[in-house]
């Protein structure tokens, strides 16, 4: 798995190889969150590839399994290796843990709201 280069520039992203090692099916997908017609299993797929002498992983999803072994063409930032394209941006822990507090907070505005009114009332 070496990288080839892109571009010249230094703001280029450099291109390789990505390796499959791993594709587990998620136990609690989509699927169980619709009451209304059939949403397929979700996989977490993970890849590893190589940039000089450092071993750098990623993830995405998938809807079907993909074969471990597999390797495909992902770019990655020279100046931040761990940073490229074949990662799903939703697994960016970052990003699940704003979304889950934006969540709650919007489930107490809404009670506090709601909470302030006696809708059952006449």
């Amino acid at each position: 798995m070496t990288g080839v280069s892109v571009g010249t520039s230094t703001d280029e992203w450099v291109s390789t190889r990505a390796t499959i090692t791993a594709c587990k099916q998620l136990l609690l997908g989509r699927e169980n969150l619709s009451s209304e017609g059939y949403l397929p299993p979700e996989f977490v797929v993970t890849f590893s590839y190589s940039v000089g002498d450092q071993m750098f992983k990623g993830t995405y999803r998938a809807n079907s399994p993909q074969e471990c072994g597999h390797d495909f063409e992902i770019l990655y930032d020279p100046r931040n290796p761990q940073k490229n394209t074949g990662s799903d941006v939703l697994n960016n822990r970052w990003i699940r843990v704003t979304a889950a507090a934006l969540g709650v907070v919007a489930v107490l505005v809404a009670t506090w709201f709601w909470g302030k009114e006696d809708w059952f009332q006449w």
